[in-house]
């Protein structure tokens, strides 16, 4: 007890500009801890409308292409394709455009879980190698040339290329699971991978 009047002595004898000045600092440190909190929360706020926007805009490009995928029977096309190169024809793979969004938001992507982000790049990794068998299919010792052994890398190639799309339609239904955006659409035919 004497320990306790004996600080309470000591206060009461400070000077009162003392006392408004440590009232000020409290008021100005709670202020600090109150607006700290709050732009915590905002920011949190933003990055969670950020990142529900940038998942919204990439299932609406993935579901884009599936539906595409979904319309094609890639066993049909493999069957309708693979006579016609035995016979000479150079097939024209036509160029895709399909990864506009992700092109756009790439630079946020980290604010997605990893959980999303990793199918997500595996899908528009396969994205990116059609693209590049399309590209390939267009160079002069693609297109040149009747021999067989050219009609036979013909062969190949449109049937790897079929297999890249089956590829991406997996990785787009994984994609669109892990967003929470289940896509519920049937199984296409499939390129034979044995032929």
């Amino acid at each position: 007890m004497i320990g306790l009047r004996a600080i309470y002595d000591w206060l009461a004898a400070l000077d009162p500009r003392i006392w408004q000045a440590v009232i000020a600092g409290l008021f100005v440190a709670v202020g600090w801890v109150v607006n700290g909190a709050q732009n915590r929360r905002e920011a949190a706020r933003l990055r969670r409308e950020q990142r529900e926007d940038v998942q919204r805009a990439l299932v609406a490009e993935i579901k884009h292409y599936l539906e595409v995928l979904e319309g094609e029977d890639l066993d049909a096309a493999w069957e309708a394709m693979q006579p016609r190169i035995a016979d000479g024809y150079v097939p024209f793979l036509p160029s895709e455009d399909n990864d506009m969004v992700f092109r756009s938001v790439l630079e946020n992507i980290h604010i997605l879980p990893k959980t999303v982000i990793d199918p997500v790049v595996k899908y528009y990794s396969q994205l990116r190698a059609i693209d590049a068998q399309i590209a390939d299919t267009r160079l002069p010792e693609f297109v040149e040339g009747t021999d067989a052994g050219k009609r036979v890398h013909r062969e190949l190639a449109y049937l790897d290329y079929l297999q890249m799309k089956q590829r991406a339609r997996t990785y787009a239904v994984s994609a669109l699971e892990k967003m929470g955006a289940a896509p519920g659409i049937s199984s296409p035919g499939a390129a034979r991978s044995g032929q």
